[in-house]
């Protein structure tokens, strides 16, 4: 598993970096919806990457999310090394301002 971060100001085009994966992800067929964590707590987004990936997505798109739901998602890549459903996915994370 891959853990990608976007950090700093909005200005700074962190959220338009999502929008270009994304873009990507469309050209090659693949839907991938941003997913804005604020809607979710810790434990609800990281609920919310696991029925992703169970789902077979292997790119996941995270917008606003706070300090410690990056945390969380660091924590539980960290539980999943060795489970091998998770090798190749990559989640890209947006930190809110």
């Amino acid at each position: 598993m891959q853990i990608q971060v976007f950090m700093g100001n909005a200005s700074d085009g962190k959220t338009s970096k999502l929008q270009e994966i994304q873009d990507r992800l469309e050209w090659m067929g693949e839907s991938h919806p941003i997913i804005q964590a604020g809607a979710y707590g810790g434990n609800g987004l990281l609920q919310i990457l696991e029925v992703r990936a169970a789902a077979g997505q292997r790119e996941i798109l995270v917008d606003e999310c706070n300090p410690q739901q990056i945390l969380s998602v660091l924590e539980w890549q960290a539980c999943t090394e060795e489970n091998p459903d998770f090798v190749d996915l990559v989640i890209h994370l947006a930190r809110q301002d």
